[in-house]
């Protein structure tokens, strides 16, 4: 098996786990979907009774309990949660298969977190001369890392980390304008903005230029 199927492979699992059961059970206790990278994968903030749900790797994290993750249906047994193919954390989902072994590798799991690291770091690293930037958040629905960044005068910016998705195989990260009028250009390189995959901004140099370069052109209007 090809290591970019081993990938994707684990990319879906990751991301069914995030819309059936993870992202529904911390909508179920707390009233929020959006989940954040944790070490070795990702989960919920601590919730009301402070307590984390988390994937790490191959297993499902549940307080103080580590079960090897399988398939949706035993993880929403195991979270305390009804599985539904309609969970409320947005329309457009991954295949609903309850029984379907969940397949994850653990080098490719590796490569995952590392990059939701790598662009908390990032995200993390923006200020206030970059404009009003919202809270990280881990959004089920594109399984992306994302902000939101407001500028004077009202043009927004969506800049976020994607694990790879139709836009690209690879992991990337983006700059997408909220209006993408007269943002022309090599920079500008799909339809909702400006990507960039993990082999061209894996480090942080580089992916600090990418996003400041977005930011500087939204403002002018490049």
């Amino acid at each position: 098996m090809s290591s970019n199927t081993r990938m994707r492979q684990t990319r879906d699992a990751w991301h069914r786990l995030a819309c059936f059961v993870v992202a529904p059970a911390r909508l179920a206790r707390a009233g929020e979907i959006g989940l954040t990278p944790l070490p070795g994968g990702f989960g919920t903030p601590p919730l009301p009774d402070g307590t984390t749900i988390a994937v790490v790797v191959a297993d499902l994290v549940v307080g103080d309990r580590v079960v090897p993750i399988t398939t949706l249906r035993d993880g929403a047994e195991l979270v305390g949660i009804a599985l539904s193919a309609n969970p409320d954390v947005g329309s457009d989902l991954p295949p609903f298969e309850p029984d379907a072994p969940l397949v994850i590798d653990h080098a490719a799991a590796g490569v995952l977190a590392d990059w939701y690291a790598h662009g908390a770091n990032a995200l993390g690293r923006l200020g206030a001369g970059d404009g009003t930037v919202s809270a990280a958040t881990l959004w089920p629905e594109h399984f992306d890392l994302a902000v939101t960044v407001e500028l004077p005068g009202g043009a927004g910016i969506n800049i976020g980390f994607s694990p790879g998705d139709a836009a690209s195989d690879e992991p990337y990260a983006y700059v997408g304008p909220w209006d993408r009028t007269g943002h022309d250009g090599p920079y500008w390189n799909t339809p909702f903005g400006a990507l960039r995959t993990r082999q061209e901004v894996g480090q942080d140099a580089a992916v600090d230029a990418f996003i400041a370069e977005g930011i500087s052109r939204v403002r002018q209007g490049s």
